[in-house]
């Protein structure tokens, strides 16, 4: 379904939810607003094969609808035995679960903050972060690092500021003309940003490695930059 929830005027301005509005057109909305979405999945798959470890888990915090972990249960050559999705969105995990049928495929609601992540070799953590309340960012980081099993990894992407002010502006206006073009209006634009200036809160790309190093990580890198959108790569060190 085509995302067109912004296209009529808010009766009152409201923060932006996980809703069944929000869910029923996720998978157009995160195509037509994420740049390079489907080329970044590619890579992760091919980091999934490379870092990937029987009988671990592959585990997608924050998987929404599912769509990746969709793709990497099709696409991977690494033999995963399962791949569990978490989420605390109902609406989302709804939709996730009756769109896809893959005995490998574990959907489970749960707080990021206090599930509990088993010992997974990969984790993913797409788009997911920015959303969590600053406050317990790098909580949630540090509880990855201590979950995931030696030489494993965390797939972070995440929306960025720059460390130069006047770059993150140039920037966002590259990502609504990137909007523009894909069929969304100014005043769609507008709403939908007005609607998550309190709820999704991005780091610097800086900050955002900081925050890994300060759980454990030692080895960490961007993988893919556009504009205001960055991909990390963190690697639990072996002992």
């Amino acid at each position: 379904m085509r995302d067109e929830l912004f296209q009529k005027p808010l009766k009152a301005l409201t923060e932006f939810e996980f809703n069944d509005e929000v869910a029923a057109v996720f998978d157009d909305m995160i195509h037509r607003s994420i740049p390079f979405y489907d080329e970044v999945q590619k890579m992760v798959a091919d980091f999934v094969d490379y870092f990937y470890r029987t009988p671990s888990d592959v585990v997608d915090l924050g998987c929404s609808t599912g769509t990746t972990i969709a793709y990497l249960a099709k696409h991977c050559q690494a033999p995963v035995t399962r791949f569990l999705g978490i989420d605390d969105a109902p609406a989302m995990l709804s939709k996730a679960r009756s769109s896809f049928k893959d005995s490998r495929i574990e959907f489970v609601s749960g707080d990021i903050r206090h599930v509990d992540l088993g010992q997974p070799s990969v984790v993913l953590m797409n788009y997911t972060l920015q959303f969590v309340r600053p406050l317990y960012r790098q909580h949630v980081l540090n509880r990855i690092h201590q979950a995931l099993s030696p030489g494993g990894i965390l797939i972070l992407s995440e929306k960025v500021l720059e460390d130069a002010t006047p770059l993150s502006r140039l920037f966002m206006e590259m990502y609504w003309k990137f909007k523009r073009r894909q069929g969304y209006s100014d005043m769609e634009i507008s709403r939908k940003r007005d609607q998550l200036e309190n709820v999704l809160i991005p780091y610097t790309a800086t900050e955002n490695r900081e925050m890994l190093q300060r759980a454990g990580f030692a080895q960490s890198e961007i993988f893919f930059k556009w504009h205001n959108f960055a991909s990390f790569i963190a690697i639990k060190d072996n002992p």
